[in-house]
């Protein structure tokens, strides 16, 4: 079966930091790049996201923009893209946006620790999908699932780092997109791409080629290939 291709949309400082501190709130770029995320947004059949960003950012994962969703209704897609969370507990919040504002259908992955009386709220508002082989959440079958239940065909990873780690260990993501933002963070608990420093090591380093790259204000937005075979 083909997967989705996977991109991936991060803001980092100049010292390589996502956020200030873990599972915090991202709030350090501007308007210009809250547009160029709506816009890679709409180019996707599915946004992905890990508990901890969704718990830290209480996002709605939705497409405000009215352009932008009659763009997509013209291209032959849903007015908004299909939102899919990630969680190995399977702790999830119920008064959380995305479960309360409406919208496109939410998608979770989950394990067998995810609490009973959660499942139960849970199956209400949204497809619950159960890890039927272990503790974590294997990106290969979620995507699987995905391109087979679903026909997503190019999916978004908006964070955090341990999903976004999860999917580059895993050879599945394509493209990365950045916007380099004028700040300094500093911290070796604030997290990095993939995560805190301690935690971030990956088995090997993995070559991106440089597709983009313009100035705009005090950032400059970025766009790499993972190179083939990574």
């Amino acid at each position: 079966m083909k997967l989705p291709r996977v991109a991936a949309n991060f803001a980092l400082s100049l010292d390589g930091k996502i956020a200030a501190r873990a599972k915090g709130p991202t709030s350090f770029t501007s308007a210009a790049d809250r547009r160029r995320m709506l816009e890679l947004r709409a180019g996707a059949d599915a946004i992905l996201v890990g508990r901890g960003t969704i718990e830290a950012d209480d996002i709605p994962m939705r497409l405000p923009s009215a352009r932008l969703r009659a763009k997509r209704i013209r291209a032959g897609k849903t007015a908004e893209p299909l939102r899919v969370i990630f969680s190995n507990s399977g702790r999830l919040r119920k008064n959380l946006r995305v479960f309360r504002d409406g919208g496109p259908p939410v998608v979770v992955f989950t394990t067998r620790s995810m609490p009973a009386s959660t499942k139960r709220w849970l199956d209400g508002v949204a497809d619950v999908r159960i890890e039927p082989r272990g503790n974590r959440v294997d990106p290969r079958y979620a995507l699987e699932a995905l391109a087979r239940d679903y026909g997503v065909r190019t999916a978004l990873c908006e964070g955090g780092a341990d999903l976004f780690r999860a999917l580059v260990q895993a050879g599945l993501v394509r493209t990365l997109h950045v916007t380099f933002a004028p700040v300094i963070i500093g911290g070796a608990g604030a997290p990095t791409l993939l995560g805190p420093a301690p935690s971030s090591l990956l088995k090997r380093s993995i070559p991106l080629r440089l597709e983009g790259f313009f100035p705009r204000g005090d950032e400059a937005f970025a766009t790499y290939r993972v190179a083939a075979g990574s």
